[in-house]
């Protein structure tokens, strides 16, 4: 790929080696809760007891309630029902319309003219129009962290066409453009006040929910807006809990005191409450991997790297440590994704091709039973962040079942922070990882030349074929998209740059109070809750 796109692409995709199963980590000193729209519960004598039509929700304490400038993913979640996004994100990737009624993509993928329905309006009363969308633009532009940052990494300029109408065109052409458009859209006649003082301001969005006030580090308070473009909702009011961390509010979910809670942890069912729990699984955007290190000679073998996928019984780790909770996948793209080769047949457990694959290698059994190729025994070092138990019991499936085949495996546990230094100078044989994907699809990070050396392509993959197929992907258009991306997976599954696993799901788990059109998707788990009932 061009040197010119590199920053570009660095920059559009939405993503996060992940250490760990915690959700993101708060960014601190970010801005306190304003004075003006905090009760002290000591004084005002408020109880968090659930009333009739009341649902109770939790998310961590936050730093702000500005919905572009909010980081932890549970409290960006609750604020969507606050602000409304442009677009909504399906779990396959797909988008569908929200505030945005249609689009229109030009033949280049590199323009797209946006339609607004003319019935929406913000809490105030004030209508949304084109103006407040380029605005939020323009200040996801100006945040140098923003959770939507790449909805405007490719962006060369906005344009007016009339109120409800505008046309985004960007910098060079991108397939994933459309899936760009999901951010929340602020009002400018609320936000665009000076010295950033807007990080501060009660929230006034678009969305099924109006704030109320907030009590702090207690409880935020929502009630039902009744000019919401699809309907005012159901259930009248939303309580908060302000709850320091996902266990907790897992915890709070088993004793009957939240009603809403949603995760990615494996052993979820655990926390679903005696009474009754519905729960809603989606497939997440998780990508769980084995990285090995290209720079040694050993792995650069495209034969090795199939033997050791081959060697690994992902079906079974799946069934018995995931619980079900997790997708096979033998690409990077997840087989519910529209983007997925349905033509792809998942390859199964074959230790006896492993073995074939490494003999024609030249390896031989040595007395010990591992496998030898020039007096050197087939041994090698599987790095895994300690604090990740499920990473953790995969490694010791890994290296029981390498064993039947003749490679020798050390698992070292390590910190989150050693686990990442040593990934990143490349201080490894193998390690067990994580992508978390942006749904606006391009896999270069991962898997670009450009980005062997410094960048995220941790194994340091190089690989020119494979380069020119991430730019095709890259630059696809509608009528090309599909074939570009199945020749991407069909070049991938040659040559297992990443011996891929699986992606994890995601839950979203309700009390059995909780009924109606429940249509959680994994951005949005709130899409459709102006249709929820609570009984």
């Amino acid at each position: 790929m061009k040197k010119r796109h590199k920053v570009l692409l660095m920059l559009i995709m939405l993503l996060t080696l992940l250490v760990g199963c915690t959700s993101q980590t708060e960014k601190e000193g970010v801005v306190e809760i304003p004075e003006s729209v905090i009760k002290d519960e000591e004084t005002t004598g408020t109880v968090t007891v659930s009333k009739e039509n009341e649902m109770i929700l939790a998310m961590n304490t936050p730093t702000t309630l500005h919905p572009l400038y909010n980081l932890p993913e549970n409290v960006g979640q609750v604020l969507l029902l606050v602000f409304s996004p442009l677009i909504n994100i399906e779990e396959n990737g797909t988008i569908s319309s929200n505030i945005a009624k249609s689009w229109m993509v030009n033949e280049t993928e590199t323009a797209v003219t946006i339609t607004l329905r003319d019935d929406v309006k913000f809490h105030d009363g004030q209508p949304l129009t084109t103006t407040d969308v380029i605005y939020t633009l323009q200040q996801i532009q100006q945040i140098s962290d923003s959770p939507y940052k790449s909805a405007v990494a490719n962006i060369a300029s906005m344009e007016p066409i009339d109120t409800h109408t505008l046309k985004i065109v960007y910098k060079q052409a991108f397939s994933g453009i459309l899936q760009t458009l999901f951010f929340p859209v602020i009002p400018k006649h609320i936000y665009d006040v000076k010295d950033q003082t807007s990080v501060i301001l009660a929230p006034i969005g678009s969305g099924p929910y109006v704030f109320e006030d907030f009590t702090a580090s207690k409880r935020m308070s929502l009630k039902a807006n009744a000019n919401y473009f699809k309907g005012k909702p159901l259930i009248e009011s939303v309580q908060v809990k302000i709850i320091p961390d996902e266990e907790s509010s897992l915890y709070a979910f088993k004793q009957g005191l939240i009603d809403v809670v949603y995760t990615d942890i494996t052993e979820w069912g655990k926390y679903a409450n005696s009474k009754g729990t519905n729960s809603y699984e989606m497939a997440s955007n998780i990508y769980e991997f084995v990285g090995l290190n290209l720079n040694k000679g050993i792995f650069q073998n495209a034969n090795i790297r199939e033997a050791l996928l081959c060697g690994i019984n992902r079906q079974d780790i799946v069934q018995r440590y995931y619980l079900e909770h997790a997708i096979v996948t033998d690409t990077p793209i997840s087989p519910v994704s529209y983007l997925y080769d349905k033509n792809i047949e998942i390859r199964q457990y074959d230790k006896e091709k492993a073995r074939f694959l490494l003999t024609q290698e030249g390896y031989e059994k040595g007395s010990n039973g591992i496998l030898v190729k020039n007096g050197m025994p087939f041994s090698l070092n599987l790095l895994v962040n300690a604090e990740n138990t499920d990473r953790v019991k995969t490694a010791k499936v890994i290296k029981e079942l390498y064993k039947e085949i003749g490679i020798e495996v050390n698992i070292e546990e390590v910190d989150k922070e050693t686990y990442f230094n040593r990934i990143t100078s490349k201080q490894f044989d193998a390690f067990l990882g994580g992508f978390k994907l942006s749904y606006a699809t391009d896999l270069s990070f991962a898997l670009n030349s450009n980005y062997a050396n410094g960048g995220e392509n941790y194994v340091g993959y190089t690989d020119q074929t494979m380069n020119d197929l991430l730019q095709k992907a890259f630059l696809a258009t509608e009528t090309t998209k599909a074939e570009a991306f199945n020749k991407l997976q069909q070049y991938f599954i040659t040559q297992n740059p990443y011996i891929s696993l699986y992606f994890k799901k995601s839950v979203m788990m309700t009390s059995s109070q909780i009924k109606g059109n429940v249509k959680p998707t994994p951005l949005n788990i709130f899409a459709d809750v102006e249709e929820w009932t609570k009984s």
